[in-house]
């Protein structure tokens, strides 16, 4: 078994997505289902990826596709909590990128679930591995330290 992660500081990240809870969130324990971490990490990224103009799969540009991810869970979040997504890009090949996130509550300093997610370029019609065009690559550089 790989050695346990440790939770980031927000400084770790860099940009931040906010999303609220929802009530149907929570399960019986009154704390949010593991499908929703992954949920609210999907939904930061995308909303990332989006407004870099990397989403439209009808212009005909290359797109990600998901191909990995995984989620470590360090403290309960519930509803109604605020949260913010950060993200990061950690690394980039010729067609793959490694997107890490973390989960944090409004106000606080440390993660509560740290995420990755691995994306792979492909063709916007075959679906078949593509180098990141430039311009794609120069939008994701944003999201480096």
């Amino acid at each position: 078994m790989s050695e346990r992660r440790s939770p980031r500081s927000r400084d770790a990240y860099a940009e931040f997505q906010t999303l609220q809870t929802r009530w149907n969130d929570n399960d019986q324990f009154g704390h949010l289902y593991n499908v929703t971490y992954h949920e609210l990490f999907d939904e930061a990224m995308n909303r990332s990826l989006g407004a870099r103009g990397m989403l439209n799969h009808r212009s005909g540009a290359p797109i990600q596709v998901v191909v990995e991810n995984g989620c470590t869970y360090f403290s309960e979040v519930s509803y109604p909590d605020l949260l913010q997504v950060g993200l990061r890009v950690a690394a980039m090949g010729n067609s793959s990128i490694r997107l890490e996130m973390g989960l944090f509550r409004e106000g606080e300093d440390r993660e509560s679930a740290q995420a990755h997610f691995v994306l792979v370029t492909v063709d916007s019609r075959t679906h078949r591995p593509t180098p990141t065009p430039a311009d794609q690559r120069k939008a994701l550089e944003q999201l480096t330290l």
